[in-house]
């Protein structure tokens, strides 16, 4: 459970990194690697970091993608009817 909750908020903050164009996406990016850090501490052996590290590169890539479709449903409004 504490991998799944250390992968979700690393891959949260690094696509916050990637969408956000101000100096704050430094201070979500330090804080990933902050989270990434404890997690390595906390669980020593090689399953639960490889595996913290694809969970994160998942959620990553699907808050990305989420990111992606709410900017481009953004400037483009579907037509309606």
């Amino acid at each position: 459970m504490w991998i799944a909750f250390y992968a979700i908020t690393a891959g949260l903050l690094l696509g916050l990194f990637t969408a956000i164009s101000s100096p704050i996406k430094y201070v979500c990016s330090l804080v990933a690697l902050y989270v990434a850090i404890k997690c390595f501490k906390r669980f020593s052996t090689w399953g639960p970091r490889i595996s913290f590290i694809v969970s994160a590169i998942i959620v990553y890539f699907a808050t990305a993608l989420v990111i992606a479709i709410v900017i481009y449903l953004r400037d483009n409004p579907m037509p309606a009817g």
